[in-house]
């Protein structure tokens, strides 16, 4: 049996393979990263699991492919799990801050959105983006619409990302479209250590899909709450050091609609 989402974003892997060239052994490292991260969430499905980079760079009956060149380590984890965020328009907001005597400005807010979606069949996907900067440019779009929202130029003007990392291939894809590196220079952010923690542009510090777990449908709050968490400086061990503005992205299907919220103050 073809397990249809592996393949999907593996040949996303290709494709960036057939555009710039991938080495499998950057796509290992995403995937050590985040399973490093997920040790220090409580809440993290895999936070007991053993991972390192050595492990998801084998080739052996422990790291098998799953659909084209995407392999175990790549894959995110099917998760049991709910999360729940409470929206609030300023005047309710300034009202719930009053009772609690502090200032409204001490509660986080969106501070911008991005929504774009693509072509259903990954297949027409790639051919309109033929000779784009991008892969997939209604993602990259996604981002930057967040940004003109927030008021941010580029992402120096975030702490830190939540990304939707189903598989490896799309966070690496992630990388290079949030402007971390140059189209096809993901592999740099991953060698470089930019995106740990305490690296230039840390991304998914709460271990991700891969790492904390996928719970589906609830991944998207997950990831909004993660954002809140980072910049009220509540993330515990996981915590980005002065994290004011959090940006998640979060797709469906083979990257065919895409969201991207700015959390912070």
């Amino acid at each position: 049996m073809e397990f249809p989402f592996p393949k999907l974003f593996g040949k996303l892997g290709d494709e960036y393979d057939k555009r710039y060239g991938l080495k499998d052994e950057h796509l290992a490292g995403i995937s050590a990263i985040n399973y490093a991260n997920a040790k220090l969430n409580p809440n993290a499905q895999t936070r007991t699991w053993y991972m390192s980079k050595e492990h998801a760079c084998s080739r052996d009956e422990h790291n098998a492919a799953v659909g084209g060149r995407v392999r175990i380590s790549d894959c995110s984890q099917v998760t049991d799990g709910s999360v729940a965020v409470f929206l609030a328009s300023r005047k309710y907001a300034e009202q719930y801050a009053k009772r609690r005597g502090v200032g409204i400005e001490s509660i986080p807010r969106v501070l911008g959105w991005g929504h774009h979606t693509s072509r259903l069949r990954f297949v027409d996907k790639v051919a309109e983006s033929k000779g784009a900067e991008y892969v997939l440019p209604h993602v990259r779009s996604t981002v930057t619409d967040a940004w003109k929202r927030a008021g941010i130029a580029d992402v120096n003007g975030i702490q830190g990302i939540e990304t939707h990392d189903c598989f490896t291939t799309s966070e690496y894809m992630a990388i290079d479209h949030f402007g971390i590196t140059k189209p096809g220079e993901s592999w740099k952010a991953v060698e470089e250590g930019w995106l740990e923690i305490d690296g230039k542009h840390p991304i998914n510090p709460s271990g991700g899909l891969i790492g904390a777990g996928h719970p589906v449908g609830a991944t998207g709050v997950r990831q909004v709450l993660d954002c809140y968490k980072q910049v009220t400086n509540t993330a515990g061990d996981y915590q980005v050091e002065n994290a004011k503005r959090f940006q998640t992205l979060n797709i469906g299907g083979s990257g065919t609609t895409s969201l991207s919220f700015i959390v912070g103050y």
